[in-house]
């Protein structure tokens, strides 16, 4: 009887256990099977992320960006490509929309993919009337040469051999070995005119450069030349969703570089993934977009707390707007770090920086951070800059105004973005030779030749100082500060 009780507890309890194990499974199936949703907080954060690594990706990639601008607006003209030369005929104006472009020299610019294979440039040399400035840049803007007197030819001319990352051939004699970083190349030339050279004569010195695939050395064709100055430009970042797509195919073209791996992996959590179109999540963008306009606000801050830590002379109000790093250069690596935010200052209102400071720069240039009563220069005012006789110069001075909120030109009806040196013949001086240039909305009365428009935008300012003398780079000479019109 006892046995018989026991069995049957026994079975009634194996049952109970069979029950729950059962139970416990559906259980563990139907969990399985049901996604947990994300809290508000979670999603948050998301956003929070998304926010930071698109602030974080703008930062890092302004260089790259800013160079990609210039390749994307000039390769994509009428006509133009790859081994193609574009060769002003004038100086710009102010319908060639471009990071702190000049207004007193032709530009000539090239772009080559060297996916496809090295390319030869072949630049002639200096003569009495005309000369080259300029670089040969890689994808992130790190200068691979310097040319003309500057450079690697020393003026004499020569034929360039740039080649891809990892090329292995032996080089030919005669040719002017460079080496690149990257697939993509930048070549970006002024023509500098000397010696009383007019326009024309600067750009018939440029119709005399060629370039074209090493792999048709032995039988160059003829070089594609296009005049750009015809087409309206847009060279500029973006600084909204499509700074990201930008940064993707500037991924997508180019190796990666040790220093920047720990960025790719961060930038996957934002659809930037390398070989792949860019692809954000949809919930995102908004936070992404959001990111890249505020790192561009930041950068700005950076700018003029660049300049004001760069004060030329004491006692004006001239930042020296060129702050390379501490090798003297403009990558900002360091034995221990990438310094990204000092990189991206540098870069975010500057195109083209030389490989390496110069004690003995070709071209030296100034910014007024404030006006002689140090008060910040706004928009919707008139003022005034009183330029000396003599310049501190070998070649010539030039005085550009910017928008501040882009960098480049201002759109206005006179066309007009600078005055300098080739504009004194058509300029009102003052008896002792010096000359006032004007700059705000309005032209002071009879002084129209000698204003820059404004059309209500906060103008920046860059005095350059072509072929600066001694008497600049001691600073023995000072230059007199922007004044308020009142």
């Amino acid at each position: 009887m006892t046995t018989t009780r026991k069995a049957k507890g026994l079975v009634t309890a194996l049952s109970l256990l069979a029950l729950s194990i059962g139970a416990a499974n559906m259980s563990y199936a139907q969990a399985s099977t049901t996604q947990i949703q994300p809290t508000a907080q979670s999603q948050n954060l998301e956003q929070q992320v998304a926010y930071q690594r698109a602030f974080d990706a703008t930062l890092w990639a302004m260089p790259a960006l800013g160079i990609d601008g210039l390749r994307r607006g000039l390769v994509n003209l009428p006509g133009s490509g790859y081994n193609t030369i574009l060769a002003f005929s004038k100086t710009l104006v102010s319908k060639h929309k471009a990071i702190t472009s000049n207004s007193a020299t032709p530009y000539i610019a090239a772009f080559s993919d060297l996916r496809d294979g090295p390319v030869v440039l072949v630049l002639p040399p200096a003569t009495q009337k005309s000369s080259l400035y300029g670089q040969i840049m890689d994808a992130w803007q790190h200068t691979i040469a310097d040319v003309g007197p500057a450079g690697a030819d020393k003026g004499k001319g020569g034929k360039y051999l740039i080649t891809p990352p990892g090329y292995d051939k032996a080089i030919p004699k005669g040719y002017i070995h460079v080496e690149s970083n990257s697939n993509h190349i930048a070549i970006l030339f002024r023509s500098v005119r000397m010696n009383g050279a007019t326009e024309a004569d600067a750009y018939a010195y440029t119709q005399t450069l060629k370039m074209y695939p090493f792999a048709d050395a032995a039988n160059p064709p003829k070089t594609k030349f296009l005049d750009g100055f015809q087409y309206a430009i847009d060279t500029l970042p973006h600084y909204n969703l499509d700074t990201l797509n930008d940064i993707s195919n500037i991924i997508n073209a180019e190796p990666v570089k040790p220093r920047d791996k720990a960025m790719m992996g961060m930038l996957e959590s934002i659809g930037i993934v390398k070989d792949q179109p860019f692809n954000p999540p949809e919930d995102l963008k908004a936070s992404l977009e959001k990111g890249v306009k505020d790192a561009n606000t930041y950068m700005h801050k950076m700018v003029w707390e660049m300049h004001n830590s760069n004060l030329y002379w004491p006692n004006r109000h001239w930042a020296d707007v060129v702050k390379p790093d501490a090798k003297g250069g403009f990558d900002f690596e360091t034995d221990n770090a990438l310094q990204i935010d000092q990189r991206a200052a540098a870069w975010n209102f500057f195109t083209i920086y030389p490989e390496k400071v110069s004690a003995t720069p070709a071209v030296s240039y100034l910014s007024p951070v404030a006006d002689k009563d140090g008060n910040p220069i706004e928009a919707g005012k008139l003022y005034k800059l009183t330029v000396p006789k003599n310049m501190p110069v070998r070649q010539f001075w030039s005085l550009t105004v910017y928008d501040e909120a882009t960098w480049a030109f201002i759109t206005n009806p006179e066309d007009r973005t600078g005055l300098g040196t080739f504009d004194m013949n058509n300029m009102k001086l003052n008896e002792d030779g010096s000359v006032d240039l004007y700059f705000g909305p309005e032209a002071p009365k009879g002084l129209e030749s000698n204003w820059i428009p404004t059309e209500g935008k906060r103008p920046y300012l860059w005095l350059r100082f072509y072929g600066p003398n001694k008497e600049f780079l001691s600073k023995s000479f000072v230059m007199p500060d922007v004044e308020l019109v009142k």
